[in-house]
């Protein structure tokens, strides 16, 4: 198959890298042609190129934005600060459809501004969250199809290891909060939370810089709740957990709450789903807990399956462009938008001590306006 698409790739070596492996996932398209790449990092790039295979290398990204002809922008690093820049470079140079590593942006004055830069153009974005994985698909039909009764409550957490509170919260709440809105089927109405350090109330002195770029954060521990306009209601939560564990995987997940059953879902990408038959949650003898295993899913090596969920979010880009509609069955940059917002309300509802209603009206980083009035 020739290829219909010309892609570029931006990363930056040493500062957020390419991300979950957003650069070689053209690997496996036949339809894309990888025609770039840029890094500042000269050993990086070099190493980047041959990775890649692509045919031309670039330090400055809007050098390569510039002088080459495409379709795709893949938007790498982890590290958060450059990626409103990027973006918006990206749409105003002519790309049909960006493909944006996790967190979207650092605050919703950056996402707004992507967003619309986008929009203004008819630029489709898709961001890298795990509601592409085949059991969050699987999970979402199940309650549509009304497998649990109906959808009551969703609970979340991230893996409470050394990332715990609010780390825990900007680098992996992305995930949970958008899975929880796809499964709501609706968006946030309000929410209330509650932000503590070491068992007591935050204060400014808390506040700090997070690492890969994620902007003020504060807290050790993290407890939110959110409405949603369909009466649906969620819930999540960081503690301290295994504080010297890297990672906890398997703790990372949610669980949707039905008036007949639970699904739980678990260590995404690779997945663990569980479903309880039952609309009490307490094992009587007679109802079990019973794992559900996909198995085109399962004889993927664990691995390799980041790169598959890769693979299912920019087929879903491209038909998108084709169709000119929305990403679905994927993260949009509005679903990575709004699953922003719900982590931001977290810290905006510590900051005023009570309920937050959505749209939010500040759009500035809480901690930047708590400190700015505190003069």
């Amino acid at each position: 198959m020739s290829a219909q698409y010309r892609a570029v790739i931006i990363g930056h070596t040493g500062q957020g890298d390419y991300g979950h492996g957003l650069d070689i996932v053209y690997d496996d398209v036949p339809e894309v042609e990888v025609v770039a790449v840029a890094d500042p990092d000269a050993e990086g790039l070099a190493t980047a190129r041959e990775r890649i295979g692509a045919a031309n290398a670039y330090a400055d990204y809007r050098e390569m934005l510039e002088r080459e002809e495409f379709d795709l922008v893949n938007v790498c690093p982890r590290v958060v600060t450059p990626h409103a820049a990027m973006v918006i470079a990206a749409a105003e140079a002519g790309a049909r459809g960006i493909f944006c590593e996790k967190p979207l942006a650092a605050s919703l004055v950056e996402a707004d501004a992507m967003m619309a830069a986008c929009a203004a153009r008819n630029v489709k974005v898709a961001v890298a969250h795990r509601r592409a994985n085949p059991y969050e698909q699987y999970g979402k039909k199940l309650i549509d199809e009304g497998a649990i009764g109906q959808l009551q409550v969703l609970r979340a957490r991230g893996k409470w290891d050394r990332r715990h509170g609010a780390e825990d919260l900007a680098v992996l709440g992305p995930h949970m909060m958008d899975s929880m809105r796809y499964f709501a089927g609706a968006d946030v109405a309000w929410a209330h939370a509650h932000v503590s350090q070491d068992g007591r109330e935050v204060v400014l002195d808390d506040v700090r810089e997070g690492n890969e770029g994620i902007g003020l954060i504060a807290g050790s521990s993290i407890a939110a709740y959110y409405a949603f306009t369909n009466g649906v209601t969620a819930h999540f939560e960081s503690q301290p957990g295994d504080t010297e564990a890297k990672v906890n995987s398997r703790w990372f997940g949610f669980d949707a709450h039905g008036t007949e059953g639970i699904i739980s879902l678990r260590n995404s990408p690779n997945g663990e789903m569980y479903i309880y038959r039952h609309g009490m949650f307490i094992p009587d003898g007679k109802v079990e807990w019973e794992r559900v295993l996909l198995d085109d899913w399962e004889a993927i090596a664990p691995h390799d399956r980041t790169h598959h969920s890769n693979i299912s979010i920019v087929r879903e880009l491209m038909h998108a462009i084709e169709e000119d509609r929305d990403v679905v069955e994927a993260s949009s940059g509005r679903d990575a938008l709004a699953a922003l917002e719900m982590i931001m309300a977290v810290h905006e509802s510590q900051r005023i001590k009570g309920r937050v209603e959505f749209p939010l009206a500040n759009r500035q980083n809480p901690y930047e306006v708590w400190r700015r009035e505190a003069g």
